[in-house]
């Protein structure tokens, strides 16, 4: 090599060069691309299996102990000692479960379409949208996405406090407890001796001596100074030596944060008597986890009385609620981002459940293509304290 034979890359050899580094850095593009596609998918399936998992935890739990009410599943005598004049029509603890059927949601029914992305909240308390049996109503205020049914489980809490005295002596019943218990004024409570059940209201609660062991106690007063009050005439069939426990009760359904039109719809429940003058009324709603579009519910009935589920049905032929042994709930899960589906408008097969007549039908929804993931998640519910 004389520098005179030396020369650099010709025009044609400079764009084969940058042409082919053009193929490999689109080549890396795209493999960057799709495992990026690839991870947030991944990610977006994993986020809404969590969301439903942690939602049917929770309908799970509450939904088995329906009905509970204390050391007994069944009591003899349930003496309700709160003043009828002011509970609310909704206010139904012996049923232990209720449900509410959407219309257009039944097996068998055409599937329905889901609602708009900025659909509006319609008041189920109010509205003929959602029917029932046995005469259950709603309360006014629950703030449902259409197409999706309802759920109300009423229980006893499971943290339980020690009767030590009931003194009736007075203008209004003094009841001494041992337990940590934690009970509020105002709340609604069961007392219960395995045999008897009355339902009272402690509308003033304050600190006792401590019992023979040391123990703190709490004293509660069943006055009628609180609302619903407790009835003065109506006796208290509980024995010493029983248990106190908090009433629960919470209507699960799919609304939206804020009830605002544009938020993602999710799981929400009211709790009895949180944040209302009325402890016998439903209380403001929680969100319980999001992501939820859509929720359908059949229940397993003993039609016969022998404590074997016979056939599913809706909500709105139910013959008893204390009939229902079981439940089958479906949730209908999507993604809060777009773009991770490309599967179209297509129809989904929410449940499969027995119709009117008792034949197997599907229950349908038309999913919009707005490019979010949806993912069903079905489970079978088992009301422990109503099965031999």
């Amino acid at each position: 090599g004389s520098i005179q034979h030396q020369r650099g890359l010709s025009l044609v050899e400079l764009l084969v060069g940058v042409a082919l580094g053009i193929v490999l850095v689109a080549g890396v593009l795209q493999i960057f691309d799709g495992t990026k596609r690839g991870y947030r998918f991944a990610e977006t399936q994993s986020r809404v299996q969590e969301n439903a998992r942690f939602g049917l935890d929770i309908l799970g739990y509450d939904m088995r102990m329906a009905g509970s009410v204390g050391c007994s599943a069944y009591a003899e005598n349930f003496n309700n000692r709160l003043v009828a004049a002011n509970l609310p029509a909704p206010f139904n603890p012996e049923a232990g479960i209720e449900g509410w059927e959407a219309t257009g949601t039944a097996p068998g029914s055409a599937a329905f379409n889901l609602p708009a992305a900025n659909a509006a909240l319609v008041d189920a308390g109010i509205s003929a949208t959602w029917t029932s049996s046995g005469g259950s109503q709603l309360d006014l205020g629950t703030m449902t996405l259409p197409g999706s049914d309802i759920i109300r489980v009423w229980r006893a809490d499971p943290v339980t406090a020690a009767i030590n005295e009931i003194d009736t002596s007075g203008a209004a019943p003094i009841v001494n407890v041992t337990g940590n218990i934690d009970i509020q004024p105002g709340e609604i409570l069961l007392m219960t001796d395995c045999q008897n059940v009355d339902l009272v209201q402690a509308c003033t609660v304050a600190a006792g001596a401590p019992d023979a062991n040391g123990n703190p106690t709490t004293i509660l007063t069943l006055s009628g100074a609180c609302t619903p009050g407790n009835a003065a005439a109506a006796p208290i069939l509980t024995q010493v030596g029983g248990q106190l426990l908090r009433l629960e009760s919470f209507i699960y359904y799919v609304s939206k944060r804020d009830g605002i039109a544009t938020n993602p719809p999710g799981l929400f429940r009211s709790p009895l008597g949180a944040g209302v003058a009325n402890s016998a009324a439903a209380g403001v709603a929680e969100e319980v986890v999001e992501g939820v579009e859509n929720l359908q519910v059949v229940y397993g009935v003993d039609l016969n009385g022998n404590r074997v589920i016979d056939q599913y049905r809706t909500a709105d032929n139910v013959p008893d609620w204390n009939d229902v042994l079981s439940m089958q709930i479906a949730l209908l899960m999507r993604s809060t981002e777009t773009g991770d589906d490309v599967s179209g408008a297509v129809t989904r097969t929410l449940l499969r459940a027995p119709d009117a007549g008792g034949n197997l039908q599907n229950i349908q929804a038309n999913v919009p293509a707005d490019g979010r993931f949806r993912q069903i998640y079905t489970t079978t519910i088992t009301l422990r304290n109503r099965v031999q």
